[in-house]
């Protein structure tokens, strides 16, 4: 088996969303962070934007994480290859633990991004996430 990223773009998802502002966002990011750090992203969803962020600013080590275990392989599939990128964790952020399902969540991060969840989850995940 090998690591290239066509090995696994079939298990690739898409948003058209994320497509679109990816690049926006990733500006601001490289605008407002120093040059080295690391990420907790909650809720990646299709792992677009983990791997684009990932590419754009290669001193960030990502932690992308989802509350949906089907979205894992997709996140996986768009970061392979990836040195600066974990590998995708199970993240809910209505079950309180360290330890996720399928690995260690970073102990400490520099930064969490979250833009995937807020607006369309019931508002006690708002509130678990600024727990």
């Amino acid at each position: 088996m090998t690591n290239h990223p066509l090995d696994h773009a079939h298990h690739r998802r898409h948003s058209p969303a994320a497509e679109r502002n990816a690049a926006p966002i990733l500006a601001q990011l490289q605008r407002l962070l120093p040059l080295q750090g690391s990420a907790l992203e909650i809720a990646s969803g299709t792992g677009q934007h983990a791997a684009h962020f990932a590419t754009g600013l290669p001193g960030w080590r990502w932690q992308p994480t989802d509350a949906d275990p089907q979205a894992l392989a997709s996140i996986d599939a768009w970061c392979n290859g990836l040195d600066n990128v974990r590998p995708a964790l199970h993240l809910d952020v209505l079950v309180e633990a360290r330890d996720s399902p399928s690995g260690k969540l970073p102990e400490k991060v520099d930064a969490i991004y979250c833009a995937n969840m807020l607006h369309i989850s019931p508002w006690e995940t708002c509130a678990a996430l600024m727990l």
